[in-house]
């Protein structure tokens, strides 16, 4: 890892170190997950282009869509097969917004 002030360090590089993570774990269990993760990861650093308001509301957006999907399944009235892939990609949108705003990570209006 090369020797950068923080000021250097931009969103657009944690992203890709979190993607670096998950796509070097080796944790089975967590193979799904993780897919998720870096399914998520990397369509925000698509989006780098995007003002933060534009970027905050396409993923609000999406978590808000994907709150319906995991209601649905907690109300048993849906199975999905992939849903610990879409917990992570859930996961990887709620903490990037989270940094970008802690308020994200609590946020009531889902």
């Amino acid at each position: 890892m090369a020797m950068k002030t923080m000021v250097n360090i931009t969103l657009e590089k944690i992203i890709q170190r979190k993607i670096l993570y998950c796509q070097n774990d080796n944790n089975q269990e967590l193979a799904n997950m993780n897919a998720g993760y870096v399914r998520g990861f990397n369509q925000m650093l698509e989006d780098m282009n995007l003002t933060e308001t534009e970027f905050i509301s396409k993923y609000l957006n999406i978590v808000k869509e994907l709150k319906v999907v995991f209601d649905c399944v907690i109300d048993q009235k849906e199975s999905i097969e992939n849903i610990d892939e879409l917990s992570g990609y859930n996961n990887a949108i709620v903490d990037i917004l989270g940094l970008l705003n802690e308020k994200y990570l609590y946020y009531e209006n889902w």
